[in-house]
């Protein structure tokens, strides 16, 4: 036979207030437990969590490095520019060569307004300015020093006119007087250039060249001639080099060279500055007619 189930018999239980409240707690305690220990074993893992306590975040500020400008000194250093010599009057007396100042300026620009070429109007007496002031004197009877004194310089900035010398010859042509050491090219009628030569010494020379042993007199021949040819440029002559020459008789040239002294030393040939010697060929046409003559 089945036995007959009978239900069990429940009683009421009565807690007071704080009982219960105990109660409650631990039974909140425990589910806390139990869930911690979940969370823990879920992952496999074990739990190493460790709560921190409430604090205020802790905020790491970096501050840019300040750096202290050094003083700013102002140089007050004040530099003294030496006066330029050539803007300066020269003491009184005699102009030569290495003087510098407007008295010097004003006597370039006067012998180059006459037609000599003293080179730059610089106020700068240089050698250029030594030889133009030989021909200054030259034609006016006066020693070849190349000294400008009071007297000369007053005649130099009165720019005296120049006469032509072979007025024959016609408006146009060249005048070489050795006597003075001075050349004039003329133009319809009026000078275009005058300048210190250097013509031949009139010394027999008898020298080596590269095409053997070279004698003869250092002589410029005298008489009227016509320009014939001319060469650009340096000419290696038997004799020496020559610059932009223009022939006017066989071998015998008007040309540049470095050396122009202050008396006849060439071979023969009439020298002139380089520096005219750069423009010479340009003022003179061949067939013109060139004169070479002692005053």
């Amino acid at each position: 036979m089945c036995e007959t189930f009978r239900p069990p018999v429940v009683r009421s239980v009565v807690t007071t207030p704080t009982r219960t409240r105990t109660a409650v707690l631990a039974a909140l305690a425990a589910a806390a437990l139990v869930t911690t220990s979940c969370s823990g074993s879920a992952g496999g893992a074990s739990s190493d969590t460790t709560v921190a306590p409430d604090t205020a975040p802790v905020t790491s500020t970096t501050e840019a490095p300040t750096t202290t400008a050094a003083p700013t000194t102002t140089s007050t250093t004040s530099t003294t520019v030496p006066p330029d010599p050539t803007q300066q009057t020269e003491p009184d007396g005699a102009l030569q060569a290495g003087s510098k100042g407007v008295r010097t300026r004003a006597v370039q620009q006067a012998l180059k307004d006459q037609h000599y070429d003293p080179g730059e109007v610089d106020g700068k007496f240089g050698r250029q300015v030594t030889m133009a002031v030989w021909a200054f004197q030259a034609l006016h009877g006066l020693p070849k020093d190349g000294i400008v004194t009071p007297e000369l310089e007053t005649l130099i900035l009165s720019k005296p006119a120049q006469e032509m010398l072979r007025p024959e010859l016609g408006p146009t042509h060249t005048e070489v007087d050795l006597t003075r050491q001075v050349l004039i090219v003329w133009r319809d009628g009026a000078p275009t250039l005058i300048t210190h030569v250097s013509s031949g010494s009139q010394v027999p020379y008898c020298e080596e060249t590269d095409q053997g042993q070279n004698c003869g007199n250092a002589v410029t021949p005298l008489g009227v001639y016509h320009y014939q040819r001319r060469i650009e440029g340096w000419r290696e002559a038997p004799l020496g080099r020559l610059y932009n020459p223009v022939y006017f008789n066989g071998g015998i040239a008007v040309h540049g060279a470095p050396s122009v002294p202050d008396h006849p030393a060439s071979h023969g040939c009439v020298r002139i500055p380089m520096h005219i010697a750069e423009y010479f060929p340009s003022l003179v046409a061949n067939g013109e007619t060139i004169e070479v003559y002692r005053s």
